[in-house]
């Protein structure tokens, strides 16, 4: 099974490379740049597709779909536009569906999106904002243990006790 399935994901990968001008529009589409002719929220909103070709990754309310070409497949993809099974995407795209053509154009570009290699500069730009958080969160913990270094350890009764044991 799982040799099937390794196989229908390499021929999804390495099917005919889509239109040109139609994954153009289909990044167009997908970006924002162009609006939806039902007036439905840009994919990119929610979604990521790297390896697409556009110049920001994108949103992370949802799962990425850089490579959802070879996970799911056009058929997939195609269903989950027409019948969205998400409630956020169904909120955005219940009253607002897409038509056949933006349809076309989007699957043309999540098609040139899995068969373009991810961007090297992303991974960089995650794996710096993860140490720069990382050595931010040292720094104020450092900051916090220099402010609370000479803070009262003892109670206050221990002060009462100590100071009447010494008359007495």
């Amino acid at each position: 099974m799982a040799t099937l399935l390794a196989c229908s994901t390499f021929a999804l990968a390495q099917a005919a490379a889509p239109d040109a001008a139609l994954a153009a529009r289909g990044a167009r589409l997908f970006s924002g740049q162009t609006r939806l002719a039902n007036g439905g929220a840009a994919c990119i909103s929610c979604h990521a597709a790297a390896g697409g070709g556009l110049s920001s990754e994108g949103g992370h309310l949802a799962v990425g779909l850089g490579s959802a070409w070879t996970q799911i497949g056009p058929a997939g993809i195609q269903a989950m536009i027409a019948t969205p099974p998400f409630a956020p995407m169904a909120a955005a795209y219940g009253e607002h569906p897409l038509t056949a053509a933006e349809t076309g154009a989007i699957l043309a570009f999540l098609q040139r999106s899995a068969q373009q290699p991810r961007p090297a500069g992303a991974l960089q730009r995650q794996g710096s904002m993860l140490l720069g958080g990382g050595v931010g969160a040292l720094l104020v913990l450092l900051v916090l243990q220099l402010a609370w270094r000479r803070r009262k350890t003892l109670s206050t009764k221990h002060s009462i006790y100590a100071r009447q044991s010494r008359q007495g």
